[in-house]
């Protein structure tokens, strides 16, 4: 189970001291811009987020970092695995977005970090009933990720020109 300290704004503003049996969460930093960098690159990791990022979006990004609410899920000995981060929704829901290095799916460190962000953000964002995420419905991986998070599909829709399904998390 995830540990998770802190309950003020500032905590979910700063992210800190999410650690798991396998993985540590913290507040990304601008060190981490490399590993972040081939998550907007890779077209593989890109599959069903529009592709790889334009120059002029990668450079915009860049200036952006690190930025609040953004996550680096680490091996204990600190090599970077992926990022979670929590945005908010046109609807003002907190939505959980994820994205992991290739090199390191299959082990299930996405589901560990995916839970332990889950319960960090229902732990340290005041007022969060539901936790929302939203993925294509052609990513199989990832609707399958969101099932076993023990998320809910609570809608369907088109954006992007492609089907996309809206899973959510309550308290």
């Amino acid at each position: 189970m995830a540990e998770a300290t802190g309950a003020t704004l500032e905590a979910w503003l700063d992210p800190t001291g999410i650690t798991t049996k396998r993985l540590h969460i913290r507040a990304t930093t601008r060190d981490d811009l490399p590993a972040m960098e081939r998550t907007w690159l890779d077209p593989e990791i890109r599959r069903y987020l529009g592709g790889p990022v334009s120059t002029e979006t990668l450079e915009l990004r860049r200036q952006m970092q690190p930025r609040r609410g953004m996550f680096t899920v680490t091996l204990d000995e600190g090599t970077v695995v992926g990022f979670c981060h929590y945005g908010r929704t046109d609807r003002g829901d907190l939505e959980l977005s994820y994205s992991f290095l290739p090199e390191h799916w299959g082990y299930g460190y996405a589901r560990e970090a995916c839970t332990a962000v889950l319960n960090w953000g229902f732990a340290n964002v005041p007022g969060t009933e539901r936790i929302v995420a939203i993925t294509q419905a052609a990513n199989l991986r990832s609707v399958r990720l969101l099932q076993a998070l023990g998320m809910a599909k609570i809608d369907e829709f088109i954006q992007f020109d492609a089907p996309q399904v809206m899973y959510a998390a309550f308290r």
